[in-house]
């Protein structure tokens, strides 16, 4: 049996993913006006698809910090 220990407390958690909620929008920003096969392009999605394992991490889901998608009206 795997016991999981906390390593922070849930107002460490929530700054923690305040934090880099705001990261990860500045990073999206930024890489939308660079250049699509660009190495700055790549690193920045790298790092946001870091920032999306480390909220799995911390709450189990991948997707904490993606945009609800918009429903096509009549679906």
């Amino acid at each position: 049996m795997v016991v999981r220990r906390r390593v922070f407390d849930e107002a460490e958690q929530a700054e923690l993913l305040l934090t880099l909620g705001h990261a990860r929008k500045a990073l999206v920003h930024a890489a939308e006006r660079l250049p699509r096969r660009s190495v700055a392009r790549a690193g920045a999605d790298r790092v946001v698809a870091n920032i999306d394992e480390l909220a799995f991490l911390l709450t189990g889901a991948r997707e904490h910090f993606w945009e609800p998608q918009h429903a096509t009206p009549g679906e």
